[in-house]
């Protein structure tokens, strides 16, 4: 056998689509009886070579179709998927569309916020230096209190002194109250004494001068109106007693006169006058005021009539 098979000549077959075809390698000799025979057995091994491949490519399909069928089946249920999956992409998709007006909303709102942090952290900032400048004040209240109470520690003796400062200040105010009364004691009697020195009289508090040149009343008046004085008015009987005695018996005017005939009586330095109350000083058995014929002047029927004081100051 394996000398007839090596004479056999090889051959050589492809296949193609599922189609074989057998070809020699070289020209085929002339075939004797054994040649024909050996040319059977290959072609019958041909052909049960490619039953057996038939078979076995028909089991293939066999076991391929099943296996296609399910892959194909496996892809439809994939492609399922897949549609479902698009489907969720797209929806995923409106809704990140959706969410991007969110997510740029939501960025306003973070730059937002982080505004208002970094304006939290300024305040932050400033709250702790005014934290800072508020224990610094603390401290030094702190130690405002301490001399406070050092103060305080002072105060009853701060109190003995300045009740002693008060009545020293008592002392002395009433000692310049003193003063002022004795320098306006010394300037009254200074001014007594000038005033005196120029022919003046005092009398309880009042300066009179009696004149010894004879002037109607108006003169008399203007004369004792431009040395700031009036003529007298008499009020009291001591007042008229004092005017008496220092009249020496001369006859003076006085400042009683009225406007007219029939108007009333008053003094020429707004002394009130009451008539009542002056009825005492008239001459006994005047009622009534006459008047000089010779001079057309007033004459007061007083007890001492017509006295010139051309100033009446009182202390």
């Amino acid at each position: 056998m394996k000398a007839a098979e090596s004479e056999v000549p090889d051959a050589h077959f492809t296949v193609d689509k599922q189609n074989i075809s057998l070809w020699p390698r070289e020209p085929p000799p002339k075939m004797g009886p054994s040649l024909v025979l050996r040319k059977l057995l290959t072609v019958r091994a041909a052909v049960i070579f490619l039953l057996l491949v038939l078979v076995a490519s028909v089991t293939l399909q066999a076991i391929l179709y099943s296996w296609f069928m399910g892959t194909i089946s496996d892809v439809k249920s994939n492609a399922q998927l897949l549609k479902g999956r698009v489907d969720n992409i797209s929806t995923l998709s409106s809704e990140i569309k959706r969410n991007r007006g969110g997510v740029a909303a939501t960025g306003v709102q973070v730059q937002m916020v982080n505004a208002s942090l970094d304006r939290v952290r300024s305040q932050m900032r400033r709250l702790e230096t005014d934290v800072k400048e508020a224990n610094a004040r603390i401290q030094t209240l702190t130690k405002s209190w301490e001399e406070v109470d050092n103060l305080n520690a002072q105060i009853p003796e701060l109190k003995r002194d300045l009740d002693k400062a008060s009545t020293l200040n008592a002392k002395v105010r009433a000692l310049q109250s003193s003063l002022e009364n004795v320098s306006k004691l010394l300037k009254q009697q200074n001014d007594i004494l000038q005033v005196v020195s120029q022919g003046w009289k005092y009398f309880k508090g009042n300066f009179y001068y009696f004149s010894r040149v004879p002037k109607t009343w108006y003169s008399a008046q203007q004369f004792c109106i431009s040395r700031n004085s009036h003529l007298t008015s008499v009020t009291s009987e001591s007042e008229q007693e004092f005017l008496y005695k220092a009249a020496g018996g001369l006859l003076h005017w006085i400042g009683l006169t009225k406007a007219g005939s029939e108007g009333d009586w008053h003094w020429v330095d707004d002394t009130p006058f009451d008539k009542v109350q002056s009825a005492r000083f008239w001459i006994p058995g005047e009622g009534t005021m006459r008047r000089w014929s010779s001079a057309n002047q007033e004459e007061s029927p007083y007890k001492e009539p017509n006295l010139l004081a051309p100033w009446s100051w009182t202390s």
